[in-house]
This record gives C-alpha cells, sequence and structure tokens, in this order.
C-alpha cells in the first residue's frame, strides 16, 4: 500500500492512500518523526510518498521536481521498491507544478464567470439600454476579457 502525506505543523498528515478504505494499522506511522530521525529536513508543506512493505518496513521518498543524486560509488544499491517509489515521488512532484498552474487558471476563470453572472442579471434587470446601463456592461465585459487573459497567460 501507498500513502502521499503532507507535513503540516511538524506532523505528516495522510492525503491520499492507494486503497479505498485502510485499516489504521496500515498507515500508522509517524513519517515526520521517521525523517528527522533519518536527518531529513521536514518543510512544511512538502509531500512524501510512503511504502509499507512489510510489518515495521516502510520506504519513504520525496515528492519533488528534481532527479534525485545517482549512487555516490556508482553501483546502484537502492531496490526495486524504493527507485519505483523514488520515480513515483518524481512523477508527483512534475505533476503539482501543473496542477498549481491549473488552479490559478481556475481562479481566473470563476471570477470570470462571477462577473458573466452579474452582467447576465443586468441585462435582464435594465428597461432598455440606457447610456449608464451600457456603460456598466461595457465595463463588465472589459473586466472579462482581463479575467480570461490572465487565465491564459497562466
Amino acid at each position: 500500500m501507498v500513502t502521499l502525506w503532507r507535513m503540516a505543523s511538524g506532523f505528516a498528515v495522510a492525503e491520499v492512500a492507494s486503497q479505498p478504505t485502510v485499516p489504521r494499522d496500515l498507515i500508522d506511522f509517524d513519517v515526520a518523526a521517521a525523517l528527522r530521525m533519518w536527518g531529513r529536513a521536514v518543510a512544511e508543506g512538502s509531500l512524501w510518498v510512503v511504502c509499507r512493505l512489510d510489518p515495521g518496513r516502510w520506504h519513504v521518498a520525496p515528492v519533488r521536481s528534481d532527479v534525485p543524486a545517482p549512487s555516490p560509488s556508482g553501483v546502484e544499491r537502492r531496490s526495486p521498491e524504493r527507485l519505483t517509489l523514488e520515480l513515483a515521488g518524481l512523477l508527483l512532484g512534475a505533476l503539482e507544478r501543473v496542477w498549481a498552474v491549473a488552479d490559478q487558471a481556475t481562479v481566473y476563470l470563476c471570477a470570470a464567470l462571477a462577473v458573466v453572472d452579474t452582467s447576465l442579471e443586468r441585462v435582464r434587470k435594465a428597461r432598455g439600454l440606457t447610456t449608464a446601463s451600457r456603460a456598466h456592461l461595457l465595463a463588465d465585459l472589459a473586466v472579462i476579457a482581463e479575467a480570461i487573459e490572465g487565465a491564459l497567460e497562466a
């Protein structure tokens, strides 16, 4: 079983697990304490992929965008399981950047949608198009254009 953990206030919080219903004993592992014991820096908000192979035997890999350094001796000593977990962390790190951009685009598009809704409501309630109503609609359309441009640049 594999679990994705996020560091928050010095503790690890399970974000998602590879099984839909997870018995507590399968993820009852103090990731933050283990990382500190191993001398690893535990940054706030950092993500870690954790895999339990056997009772008491865990593999932990950071979610990151930089490739892990090769073995100092030049001979690969990491197990296939460890390499797979390192690769999973690397792939999640690459996806994390995509998610951040998608979230920013979503914010811009939601703002644009809210302005469109307001514009539609103003059109529905307007009794003819006075100069003031037309000015409001043009201003709203300008805001929509800016929001969409922001989404495209994100």
